[in-house]
């Protein structure tokens, strides 16, 4: 059967049950970490929120809960009063006011205490003056974001949406209102509802108020039929709530967007109303609200009653879940027309007293309405005008006198542009010209006046001041100002209206520059901002870079907190603006008490400070840098008398936010770069712990084999066979006392606590020490040490720099066959790049045996790399000889390369050699201490002194030293 597609659709009870099920797991996993809010919700006082409040707290008490009462407003109902038996009860904080004590709830002990479950009540209330926040809802919202669950209490007319409804049936304007956010996503309402007559049976019984406190509320706000309006108004806002919350857990049908709602905001009395109004009608069609301020051209300052109202009705918008943007003109009804065109806006709502018509000049021509025009340029939105039962503020006459207002640039403007085009509509006098030509001057110099002019108030000086003189000085009678015939007046009305005219449109033109300038230039800091965090290295230059463009913009000084990924927050990093208008000491930016406050905002992931309703008192306004699940930083933007437009605001929460995704991904690529190590390390130790237990059994073995013949046989062995046997239990030792010297050296590397103890050192004295300590089978090859200069000196750790040339020069022993030529040769690579450097020292170990070919080049000073070409000897080493040395010469600042020898020093075609070179820097000494070094090198020595500076060449073979030990 089909349906008919007028016909209501039935949800799914499949579909609805996992949507409830979905809920409820989300719930229970947002429990884990945000308490949950539960709302206890009357049409009056007197209706028992409070009692159904505490008896519900000893259920919870019984089921196990740690249930603390926070703050329970003073009652005389004994009744209720009764149910605090039983319940432990947190000591109110007395703030002093006015001269009287005022009982306030404790945040701070409450958090201190943390229970699992904290009773407060009067969610609405706004407390005392020194407050941490000046509203209780933010006192929950703090409890809730630290894990506590709550119950409170409220009535309807306390709800912001509702309030006009309210104050226009009961005649009573209620001050203390939370936003409908907080009712909307609390965890749960219960509505605790009372007939109106057992109310009034109660109220005049006294069980609410007192005698005379009763007879006055009798007598105004309890009448029965406010009382039967605010009883319908809870039960329908109880009834949106549920049907909101299960379009949000069913999720919304496909093609139902809903109707955006766009309102103006103004400085209005009844501005407050009309937004009020749009909020309504955007949850009514289940849109978005949007909240549009327009910034004149005119350049001009609102007053600062005016200032005041356009804030408190922003941040009105604001609270009711608006989206705050700003436009800039003129034309109210273009500017919005055009917003809404360019947007999804559906429905365009804007106040009675701005709708009215208004004369462009006072007893003139009266102008279009504003929501006439809008009817006719928007054809996509529909137009509400809400009745805001007030009196439009008189906003536009100061600011009409503001737009007039002269200035000495008004005066000179039109002084010199009249004075030349009188000088030289006289020229032309003279020369014969018509006075159509006078006339032209006249414009175009009004024209060019208006370039440079302030305000209106120069059109009308200069217009009819050309008038005046192009009358006195060029129409017949000349010189007087008296004019005959019958054109001169059109002339005259002609010169008038068009320079008037043509230079207030050009000052307006040039306003509009000004702005639309202005707008580009923070639209080019937010673009430039993008562009700088990208090129940003680290989480400190992404916080001073954002520091800086937050400066470009706002042109005041910031400070910037740093959060680390535990929570803790850093020393601030303070960014002056040097702006000499600013009444600011650095050190008071940073106080203990500014550090609270940048403390908090980190703790809370909300803002605080000067213009917010937490922590007013402070110094700035403190703002969340917030990466996706975490706050990362904090910065503190010191403002001035006025407060940020909705145009800036909005550009600094989008630069933070693109601050913190920065930081956020910096992060994550460090973590990375550190899980990296990680697995190299480990990566690193297994392949340590496989090489070693393969490579040390084949020396141990050796070792215990011929330790057990010298046991078992050593009076039948001769003394050649022993000594043969002690020679290689020696090598065989020998070998692990250098594998266990490259293994702590590979182990302080890896974990960077290798420290460097460098000094100037002669490189001749260790290089030849170092060749003391080779392997015994280099006494088969034939070795040589050429130093250019036996004083060439260069700023290393000895003791390492020797245990590199010791594992190049056994690297060549090993490779190439015996009776190879292995020379080590030091040398000066070249002087420093800057006057006063000493350059660097190339040192160098070369073999003329079969070579490393090119491919494998890149491969040796990789660790555990061993070559292709391996003897019985190399396949005993592990391979980290030349990976050793490659990281101790780097550390030293050096580079270290490998090649062939050159043509000229081979000794075969066949065996390209090897030279593998490492540089470090030089070390100058001075020229007299060289003299005196060679003069006792020569004496010591037996040589003449002029022979001391001539390098050395000693060549090494097996007979000389032996190997050594």
């Amino acid at each position: 059967m089909e349906t008919s597609s007028t016909e209501p659709i039935r949800p799914n009870p499949d579909k609805l049950l996992r949507a409830i099920s979905a809920d409820a797991g989300a719930c229970a996993c947002d429990n884990e970490q945000r308490g949950r809010l539960k709302i206890f919700f009357g049409y009056a006082a007197g209706v028992g929120k409070t009692y159904a409040m505490l008896e519900a707290a000893h259920v919870a008490k019984d089921h196990g809960r740690d249930v603390v009462v926070g703050y329970i407003e003073p009652h005389t109902r004994p009744d209720t009063l009764a149910l605090l038996d039983g319940l432990e009860q947190l000591p109110v904080r007395e703030m002093p006011y006015k001269g009287i004590s005022l009982r306030e709830f404790d945040v701070d002990a409450a958090l201190a205490r943390k229970p699992g479950l904290i009773l407060v009540d009067e969610l609405a209330h706004t407390n005392a003056p020194g407050s941490r926040h000046a509203k209780r809802y933010r006192d929950v919202e703090e409890l809730l974001h630290a894990g506590i669950d709550v119950f409170t209490t409220v009535n309807v007319q306390h709800l912001e949406s509702l309030n006009d409804k309210v104050s226009a049936t009961t005649e009573v304007v209620v001050q203390e209102r939370i936003p409908d956010r907080i009712f909307d996503y609390a965890s749960s309402v219960e509505l605790v509802d009372l007939d109106p007559d057992n109310l009034l049976e109660r109220l005049e019984g006294g069980k609410i108020y007192g005698a005379e406190r009763a007879e006055t509320a009798l007598a105004n706000f309890f009448s029965k039929k406010n009382l039967a309006y605010l009883r319908e108004l809870a039960l329908r806002r109880t009834a949106d709530r549920l049907n909101r919350n299960l379009e949000r857990g069913l999720g919304r049908a496909a093609g139902d967007a809903g109707d955006d709602v766009l309102v103006h905001v103004s400085p209005s009395a009844g501005n407050a109303t009309v937004i009020r109004a749009a909020a309504r009608l955007a949850a009514a069609y289940r849109g978005t609200l949007t909240a549009l301020v327009m910034e004149p051209v005119d350049d001009q300052k609102l007053s600062e009653e005016d200032a005041r109202a356009l804030h408190a009705n922003v941040e009105l918008a604001e609270e009711l879940g608006a989206h705050v943007v700003t436009v800039y003109g003129g034309d109210l009804a273009l500017q919005i027309a055009q917003y809404a065109l360019s947007g999804t806006i559906s429905k365009i709502v804007i106040g009675s007293s701005e709708n009215q018509r208004k004369r462009a000049l006072p007893n003139l021509f009266p102008r279009e309405s504003v929501g006439s025009r809008l009817a006719k340029l928007s054809c996509t939105a529909d137009v509400v005008v809400i009745a805001d039962r007030h009196e439009a503020r008189p906003t536009s006459g100061p600011r009409l006198a503001t737009r007039f207002k002269p200035t000495r640039t008004d005066f000179a403007a039109a002084f010199l542009a009249l004075l030349g085009a009188t000088v030289l509509g006289l020229a032309f006098h003279e020369a014969g010209l018509a006075g159509s030509t006078i006339l032209a001057v006249y414009l175009v110099a009004v024209l060019l006046g208006s370039l440079k002019a302030d305000s209106f108030f120069y059109s009308i000086v200069a217009s009819p001041l050309a008038v005046i003189l192009f009358n006195y000085f060029f129409q017949t009678p000349r010189f007087t100002l008296t004019a005959y015939g019958l054109n001169y007046p059109f002339t005259f009305a002609f010169l008038f209206v068009t320079s008037a005219v043509v230079s207030s449109l050009t000052i307006r033109t040039r306003r509009e520059a000004q702005m639309n300038a202005r707008k580009a230039y923070r639209t080019e800091v937010l673009l430039e901002t993008e562009h700088r965090l990208q090129e940003a290295n680290g989480v400190d230059s992404i916080l001073s870079t954002t520091a800086e463009q937050v400066i470009k913009l706002l042109r005041t000084t910031v400070v910037i907190y740093q959060v680390s990924p535990s929570g803790r927050l850093l020393d601030p990093s303070l960014f002056s603006s040097g702006n000499p208008d600013e009444d600011v000491t650095m050190t008071s930016l940073v106080s203990d008490d500014e550090r609270a406050v940048a403390a908090w905002v980190a703790g809370n992931n909300k803002r605080a400070g000067t213009g917010t309703g937490t922590l007013m008192n402070a110094r700035c306004l403190y703002l969340p840098i917030r990466g996706k699940d975490t706050v990362v930083g904090v910065a503190g933007i010191v403002l001035a008398d006025e407060d940020l437009d909705a145009f800036e605001k909005n550009l600094l929460l989008v630069m933070l936010d693109e601050c913190g995704q920065a930081v956020e991904r910096e992060r994550s690529a460090e973590d990375a770069h550190r899980i990296r190590l990680k697995a190299e390390q480990e990566s690193l130790r297994a392949n340590l712990l496989r090489s070693i237990s393969h490579d040390l059994r084949t020396p141990l073995t050796s070792i215990s084999g011929d330790a057990s013949i010298l046991l078992s046989s050593a009076d039948a062995l001769s003394d050649d066979k022993k000594r043969a046997i002690y020679t290689d239990i020696y090598e065989d030792a020998l070998w692990l006392v250098n594998l266990v010297e490259n293994l702590l050296v590979v182990t302080r590397l890896d974990n960077g606590t290798m420290a460097l103890k460098t000094e100037p050192e002669l490189v001749e004295d260790v290089v030849r020490e170092a060749l003391h300590h080779l392997n015994r089978k280099a006494a088969l090859h034939e070795l040589r040490v050429q130093v250019d200069d036996p004083l060439l000196m260069a700023q290393m750790d000895g003791r390492l720099i020797m245990q590199v040339i010791i594992n190049l020069v056994n690297n060549a022993v090993t490779y190439t066959p015996e009776g190879s030529r292995i020379t080590v040769s030091a040398r000066r690579a070249g002087r420093g790049q800057r006057p006063g450097t000493a350059g660097l020292v190339a040192v160098s170990v070369a073999d003329d045996g079969p070579g490393i070919a090119p491919a494998d080049r890149t491969e040796i000073f990789t660790m555990f790399y061993k070559g292709k070409n391996v003897g019985s000897d190399a396949r005993r080493g592990m391979g980290l000889g030349l990976a050793l040395c490659k990281s101790i010469v780097e550390i030293h600042g050096g580079t270290i390369a490998v090649d062939a020898l050159p043509e000229s020093e081979r000794t075969s075609p066949d065996r390209p050699g090897t030279v593998i070179t490492f540089t470090l820097p030089a070390v100058e000494y001075e020229a007299n201490h060289a003299e005196a070094e060679q003069r006792a090198t020569a004496a010591t020595e037996g040589r003449p002194a002029a022979d001391a500076a001539r390098p050395p060449e000693t060549t090494r073979t097996p007979d000389d030293e032996g190997g050594g030990a």
